[in-house]
Protein backbone atom coordinates (compact mmCIF):
# COMPACT_ATOMS: atom_id res chain seq x y z
CA UNK A 1 0.00 0.00 0.00
CA UNK A 2 2.68 2.68 0.50
CA UNK A 3 4.49 1.72 -2.55
CA UNK A 4 1.06 2.17 -4.58
CA UNK A 5 0.06 5.82 -5.63
CA UNK A 6 -3.53 4.59 -5.75
CA UNK A 7 -5.29 1.49 -5.01
CA UNK A 8 -9.22 0.41 -6.01
CA UNK A 9 -10.75 -2.43 -3.72
CA UNK A 10 -14.11 -3.73 -4.71
CA UNK A 11 -16.25 -6.25 -2.61
CA UNK A 12 -19.90 -7.28 -2.34
CA UNK A 13 -19.11 -9.63 0.29
CA UNK A 14 -16.48 -7.75 2.78
CA UNK A 15 -17.11 -5.70 5.74
CA UNK A 16 -15.92 -2.17 5.33
CA UNK A 17 -14.86 -2.02 8.61
CA UNK A 18 -12.69 -5.16 9.40
CA UNK A 19 -11.18 -5.33 5.84
CA UNK A 20 -9.77 -1.55 6.12
CA UNK A 21 -8.20 -2.64 10.03
CA UNK A 22 -7.13 -5.93 8.47
CA UNK A 23 -5.73 -4.15 5.68
CA UNK A 24 -3.93 -1.15 7.61
CA UNK A 25 -5.73 1.29 5.57
CA UNK A 26 -5.24 3.50 8.79
CA UNK A 27 -1.60 2.51 9.42
CA UNK A 28 -0.45 3.31 5.98
CA UNK A 29 0.20 6.83 5.65
CA UNK A 30 -2.30 7.74 3.65
CA UNK A 31 -5.88 8.74 2.87
CA UNK A 32 -8.43 6.46 2.24
CA UNK A 33 -12.25 6.36 1.42
CA UNK A 34 -14.74 3.68 2.17
CA UNK A 35 -17.81 3.96 -0.02
CA UNK A 36 -20.95 1.58 0.76
CA UNK A 37 -22.61 2.14 -2.37
CA UNK A 38 -26.59 1.28 -2.48
CA UNK A 39 -27.40 -2.47 -3.93
CA UNK A 40 -28.11 -2.55 -7.33
CA UNK A 41 -30.74 -5.43 -7.16
CA UNK A 42 -34.35 -4.98 -6.89
CA UNK A 43 -35.82 -5.44 -3.38
CA UNK A 44 -38.72 -7.68 -5.00
CA UNK A 45 -36.06 -9.72 -6.29
CA UNK A 46 -34.57 -11.19 -3.22
CA UNK A 47 -35.78 -13.09 -0.42
CA UNK A 48 -33.74 -13.62 2.83
CA UNK A 49 -34.55 -16.11 5.65
CA UNK A 50 -33.41 -16.73 8.69
CA UNK A 51 -35.20 -19.64 10.29
CA UNK A 52 -35.97 -20.05 14.33
CA UNK A 53 -35.81 -23.50 15.53
CA UNK A 54 -32.72 -24.95 14.00
CA UNK A 55 -29.43 -24.69 15.67
CA UNK A 56 -26.16 -26.33 14.38
CA UNK A 57 -23.88 -26.13 17.37
CA UNK A 58 -22.24 -29.12 18.09
CA UNK A 59 -23.93 -30.16 21.26
CA UNK A 60 -27.39 -30.11 19.08
CA UNK A 61 -25.80 -32.39 16.35
CA UNK A 62 -28.27 -35.20 17.04
CA UNK A 63 -30.65 -37.62 14.77
CA UNK A 64 -33.83 -34.93 15.75
CA UNK A 65 -32.31 -31.85 15.00
CA UNK A 66 -30.84 -33.46 11.42
CA UNK A 67 -34.20 -34.58 10.99
CA UNK A 68 -35.81 -31.24 11.82
CA UNK A 69 -32.96 -29.24 9.39
CA UNK A 70 -34.43 -31.83 6.43
CA UNK A 71 -37.91 -31.24 6.87
CA UNK A 72 -37.20 -27.97 6.17
CA UNK A 73 -34.56 -28.18 3.28
CA UNK A 74 -37.83 -30.20 2.04
CA UNK A 75 -39.79 -26.95 2.41
CA UNK A 76 -37.38 -25.15 0.38
CA UNK A 77 -36.89 -27.71 -2.53
CA UNK A 78 -40.95 -28.11 -3.41
CA UNK A 79 -41.16 -24.80 -2.84
CA UNK A 80 -38.39 -23.22 -5.59
CA UNK A 81 -39.19 -23.76 -9.33
CA UNK A 82 -35.65 -25.74 -10.22
CA UNK A 83 -32.32 -25.26 -9.10
CA UNK A 84 -31.23 -25.78 -4.91
CA UNK A 85 -27.86 -25.22 -3.66
CA UNK A 86 -27.34 -26.35 -0.02
CA UNK A 87 -24.09 -25.09 1.87
CA UNK A 88 -23.30 -27.25 5.07
CA UNK A 89 -21.07 -25.38 7.77
CA UNK A 90 -18.73 -28.79 7.45
CA UNK A 91 -18.75 -31.83 6.06
CA UNK A 92 -19.46 -33.23 9.41
CA UNK A 93 -23.15 -31.48 9.17
CA UNK A 94 -23.24 -33.03 5.33
CA UNK A 95 -22.63 -36.70 5.98
CA UNK A 96 -25.33 -35.77 9.18
CA UNK A 97 -27.51 -34.76 7.15
CA UNK A 98 -26.78 -37.66 4.47
CA UNK A 99 -27.06 -40.29 6.94
CA UNK A 100 -30.39 -38.82 8.78
CA UNK A 101 -32.19 -39.57 5.14
CA UNK A 102 -31.53 -36.25 2.69
CA UNK A 103 -31.25 -38.42 -0.08
CA UNK A 104 -34.17 -40.04 0.22
CA UNK A 105 -36.32 -36.79 0.96
CA UNK A 106 -34.92 -35.15 -2.32
CA UNK A 107 -35.72 -38.42 -4.39
CA UNK A 108 -39.57 -37.88 -3.48
CA UNK A 109 -39.66 -34.35 -4.73
CA UNK A 110 -37.97 -35.39 -8.23
CA UNK A 111 -35.37 -32.93 -8.44
CA UNK A 112 -31.64 -34.77 -8.67
CA UNK A 113 -29.27 -34.46 -6.10
CA UNK A 114 -25.22 -33.93 -6.69
CA UNK A 115 -22.99 -34.57 -3.87
CA UNK A 116 -19.87 -32.59 -3.50
CA UNK A 117 -17.58 -34.64 -1.92
CA UNK A 118 -13.76 -34.04 -0.55
CA UNK A 119 -11.12 -35.19 -2.40
CA UNK A 120 -12.70 -34.54 -6.01
CA UNK A 121 -10.44 -33.40 -8.83
CA UNK A 122 -10.88 -30.27 -10.37
CA UNK A 123 -12.42 -32.45 -13.51
CA UNK A 124 -14.48 -34.45 -11.80
CA UNK A 125 -15.84 -31.35 -9.63
CA UNK A 126 -16.42 -29.54 -12.86
CA UNK A 127 -18.28 -32.58 -14.42
CA UNK A 128 -20.79 -32.45 -11.11
CA UNK A 129 -21.53 -28.65 -11.23
CA UNK A 130 -22.25 -29.03 -14.92
CA UNK A 131 -24.66 -31.58 -14.44
CA UNK A 132 -26.46 -29.36 -11.74
CA UNK A 133 -26.86 -26.67 -13.79
CA UNK A 134 -28.11 -29.05 -16.90
CA UNK A 135 -30.83 -29.79 -14.95
CA UNK A 136 -32.42 -25.97 -14.45
CA UNK A 137 -34.09 -26.70 -17.84
CA UNK A 138 -34.50 -30.79 -16.80
CA UNK A 139 -36.84 -31.07 -13.93
CA UNK A 140 -34.26 -29.16 -11.12
CA UNK A 141 -32.20 -30.48 -9.32
CA UNK A 142 -30.36 -30.03 -5.87
CA UNK A 143 -26.38 -29.37 -5.23
CA UNK A 144 -25.16 -30.31 -1.42
CA UNK A 145 -21.73 -29.05 -0.61
CA UNK A 146 -20.04 -26.99 2.13
CA UNK A 147 -19.73 -23.50 2.89
CA UNK A 148 -16.27 -22.46 2.14
CA UNK A 149 -15.45 -24.74 -0.55
CA UNK A 150 -14.94 -24.18 -4.35
CA UNK A 151 -18.50 -24.54 -5.09
CA UNK A 152 -20.08 -22.00 -3.00
CA UNK A 153 -17.32 -19.15 -3.64
CA UNK A 154 -15.65 -19.64 -7.06
CA UNK A 155 -18.21 -20.85 -8.67
CA UNK A 156 -21.83 -18.56 -10.60
CA UNK A 157 -25.07 -19.97 -10.68
CA UNK A 158 -27.18 -17.18 -12.61
CA UNK A 159 -30.72 -17.75 -13.83
CA UNK A 160 -32.17 -20.92 -13.10
CA UNK A 161 -28.87 -22.37 -12.54
CA UNK A 162 -29.67 -21.60 -8.85
CA UNK A 163 -33.31 -20.16 -7.88
CA UNK A 164 -32.77 -21.05 -4.15
CA UNK A 165 -29.24 -21.42 -1.41
CA UNK A 166 -29.55 -22.63 2.11
CA UNK A 167 -26.91 -22.12 4.52
CA UNK A 168 -26.89 -24.52 6.97
CA UNK A 169 -25.02 -23.88 10.34
CA UNK A 170 -22.42 -21.08 10.85
CA UNK A 171 -19.13 -22.29 9.15
CA UNK A 172 -16.74 -21.61 12.08
CA UNK A 173 -13.26 -22.38 11.82
CA UNK A 174 -12.02 -25.69 13.95
CA UNK A 175 -10.49 -23.84 17.07
CA UNK A 176 -6.98 -25.13 16.02
CA UNK A 177 -3.64 -23.54 17.57
CA UNK A 178 -3.40 -21.72 14.60
CA UNK A 179 -6.95 -20.36 14.62
CA UNK A 180 -6.42 -19.72 18.16
CA UNK A 181 -3.15 -17.75 17.71
CA UNK A 182 -4.58 -15.49 15.56
CA UNK A 183 -7.34 -14.46 17.59
CA UNK A 184 -4.73 -14.07 19.95
CA UNK A 185 -2.80 -11.62 18.12
CA UNK A 186 -6.00 -9.71 16.56
CA UNK A 187 -6.73 -9.24 20.42
CA UNK A 188 -3.29 -7.50 20.44
CA UNK A 189 -3.71 -5.44 17.54
CA UNK A 190 -7.22 -4.50 17.44
CA UNK A 191 -8.21 -3.64 20.75
CA UNK A 192 -9.89 -7.14 22.14
CA UNK A 193 -11.63 -7.58 18.96
CA UNK A 194 -9.67 -11.29 18.12
CA UNK A 195 -12.55 -13.26 18.32
CA UNK A 196 -14.64 -10.62 15.76
CA UNK A 197 -11.78 -10.53 13.48
CA UNK A 198 -10.16 -13.81 13.46
CA UNK A 199 -13.02 -16.21 13.70
CA UNK A 200 -16.51 -14.68 13.70
CA UNK A 201 -16.11 -12.74 10.84
CA UNK A 202 -14.37 -15.29 8.41
CA UNK A 203 -17.10 -17.59 9.31
CA UNK A 204 -19.57 -15.09 7.83
CA UNK A 205 -17.90 -14.29 5.35
CA UNK A 206 -18.17 -17.97 4.28
CA UNK A 207 -22.02 -17.77 4.72
CA UNK A 208 -22.01 -14.55 2.57
CA UNK A 209 -20.05 -15.69 -0.27
CA UNK A 210 -22.62 -18.82 0.07
CA UNK A 211 -25.42 -16.59 0.33
CA UNK A 212 -24.54 -14.45 -3.17
CA UNK A 213 -24.55 -17.80 -5.64
CA UNK A 214 -28.20 -17.39 -7.03
CA UNK A 215 -28.08 -13.47 -7.39
CA UNK A 216 -24.88 -13.15 -9.93
CA UNK A 217 -26.74 -11.09 -12.61
CA UNK A 218 -29.32 -7.79 -11.95
CA UNK A 219 -32.17 -9.87 -13.56
CA UNK A 220 -31.80 -12.42 -10.66
CA UNK A 221 -34.18 -13.83 -8.68
CA UNK A 222 -33.33 -15.78 -5.24
CA UNK A 223 -34.70 -16.94 -2.40
CA UNK A 224 -31.85 -17.06 0.70
CA UNK A 225 -32.18 -19.36 3.76
CA UNK A 226 -29.78 -18.47 6.87
CA UNK A 227 -31.01 -22.57 8.73
CA UNK A 228 -29.65 -21.74 11.74
CA UNK A 229 -31.02 -19.21 14.53
CA UNK A 230 -27.68 -18.24 15.65
CA UNK A 231 -27.83 -16.55 12.77
CA UNK A 232 -30.05 -13.99 14.23
CA UNK A 233 -27.70 -11.84 16.51
CA UNK A 234 -24.67 -12.35 13.76
CA UNK A 235 -26.92 -10.45 11.36
CA UNK A 236 -24.96 -7.37 11.63
CA UNK A 237 -22.66 -9.16 9.99
CA UNK A 238 -24.01 -10.45 6.99
CA UNK A 239 -23.59 -8.57 3.85
CA UNK A 240 -25.70 -5.20 3.50
CA UNK A 241 -27.78 -5.75 0.34
CA UNK A 242 -29.01 -9.41 1.82
CA UNK A 243 -29.18 -7.40 5.58
CA UNK A 244 -31.85 -5.60 4.32
CA UNK A 245 -34.32 -8.04 3.03
CA UNK A 246 -33.95 -10.81 6.03
CA UNK A 247 -36.87 -11.54 7.61
CA UNK A 248 -36.83 -14.05 10.76
CA UNK A 249 -39.50 -16.94 10.46
CA UNK A 250 -40.90 -18.86 13.45
CA UNK A 251 -40.48 -22.17 13.85
CA UNK A 252 -43.54 -23.63 12.32
CA UNK A 253 -44.90 -26.31 9.92
CA UNK A 254 -44.68 -25.17 6.03
CA UNK A 255 -44.01 -21.72 6.93
CA UNK A 256 -41.27 -21.95 4.30
CA UNK A 257 -43.61 -22.86 1.88
CA UNK A 258 -45.84 -20.08 2.35
CA UNK A 259 -42.84 -17.79 2.06
CA UNK A 260 -41.53 -19.12 -0.44
CA UNK A 261 -44.30 -19.83 -3.10
CA UNK A 262 -45.75 -16.45 -2.97
CA UNK A 263 -42.16 -14.74 -3.62
CA UNK A 264 -41.90 -16.75 -6.61
CA UNK A 265 -45.67 -16.47 -7.67
CA UNK A 266 -45.09 -12.72 -7.05
CA UNK A 267 -43.44 -11.55 -10.58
Amino acid sequence: LKRAYTTLNLSGTANPYVYSSLMGFNECGKSFKGIIADSPFKKKNIKAIITEGVDTKGVNRNPSMFKKIIEKINEVIISTPENVGIFCASYKILRGLLSNGIEMVIKKTNKKLFIEEPGLSASENIAIVDDFKSMASNGGGVLLGVSGGRNSEGEDYPGDYMNAVVIVGIPYHLPTPRVEAKIKYYDQIFNKQGWNFGYLYPAIQRANQASGRPIRKISDKGAIIFMDSRFKDKSKWISGWIRKEIKVIPDEPNILIQHLSSFWNNG
